[in-house]
């Protein structure tokens, strides 16, 4: 599995307790500076500014200003960690701003060196898996930022269709999200890497002309929407689930595990400027 490579695609944090004195001078600035207009939603995080340096560089701001005598409220930013760095002056006087900073979900990504038609992904929690131009998805679109929900693309088909660009060689995306029952203040966040073996299974057919034919028959179907595991007997799933024990098996777990703390040190070091890696509580 040291061909595969593992990233977070997109991270949510929250910084608590911002004084609405600090935010509304704040937006302001940043309004100014980018040239953008803030929208504003009736209810929940209603303050919102999206800003968007390039076709792939981005940083969203919402602000949760509820009813009542609470001067102080949450702040949220949504953005891929590699921006973090672009907006870094801006984001440390939110540091400076909260009384406490906290990880809210992520997206993970795998990235898979085979034709989608080599990566066989089934959910192990009964999700059904639907399929859109292309892109398999594991739960509906009102769950796209529950933990758990996933989508299975073709990076190569995609980075050639929005930007033109042939990365040259087949490449299969698994994004799964990150999202723990309660929230993680963001310094113990190294202590919490994400498990994902027990909702997803992967894996990659190496060797298909080993499989007979009616199994590869039933692979095909799955993967194409044309027919889903539960429409076949438990003969025939137990006797799929004996031809793909040949083939390569991807432990999520284990790719997260090895990568989990290059891939949120800089984060954590940008936005709060401390890693805990004591034990975790």
């Amino acid at each position: 599995m040291s061909n595969i490579t593992v990233s977070i695609d997109r991270i949510v944090i929250e910084y608590k307790d911002v004084y609405w004195n600090f935010f509304n001078p704040f937006k302001r600035r940043l309004c100014d500076y980018y040239g953008i207009k803030e929208y504003i939603k009736p209810w929940g995080f209603k303050y919102h500014l999206h800003i968007k340096e390039s076709a792939d560089t981005y940083l969203h701001i919402s602000y949760q200003q509820s009813e009542g005598r609470s001067l102080k409220h949450t702040l949220r930013i949504e953005t891929n960690p590699l921006h973090l760095y672009r907006f870094s002056n801006w984001l440390l006087p939110l540091q400076n701003n909260s009384s406490s900073i906290w990880f809210v979900r992520s997206d993970i990504a795998f990235d898979i060196p085979y034709p989608m038609t080599n990566v066989f992904t089934t959910s192990l929690t009964g999700r059904r898996m639907n399929l859109y131009e292309g892109t398999r998805y594991y739960g509906k679109k009102s769950q796209r930022q529950q933990h758990g929900y996933c989508r299975v693309y073709d990076k190569r088909a995609e980075r050639l269709q929005k930007k033109g660009i042939d990365i040259g060689h087949e490449l299969t995306r698994m994004e799964i999200v990150y999202c723990p029952e309660e929230k993680i203040i963001l310094p113990n966040l190294i202590q919490h890497p994400p498990e994902f073996d027990g909702l997803y299974s992967c894996k990659i057919l190496t060797d298909t002309e080993s499989i007979k034919p009616i199994r590869r028959a039933m692979l095909l179907a799955v993967q194409h929407q044309l027919m889903t595991l539960q429409d076949f007997s438990g003969y025939h799933k137990r006797e799929l689930k004996k031809a793909l024990d040949s083939q390569l098996h991807v432990s999520l777990n284990l790719l997260v595990q090895q990568n989990w703390e290059e891939m949120i040190t800089v984060p954590c070091a940008i936005l709060c400027g401390a890693v805990n890696r004591g034990r975790a509580s």
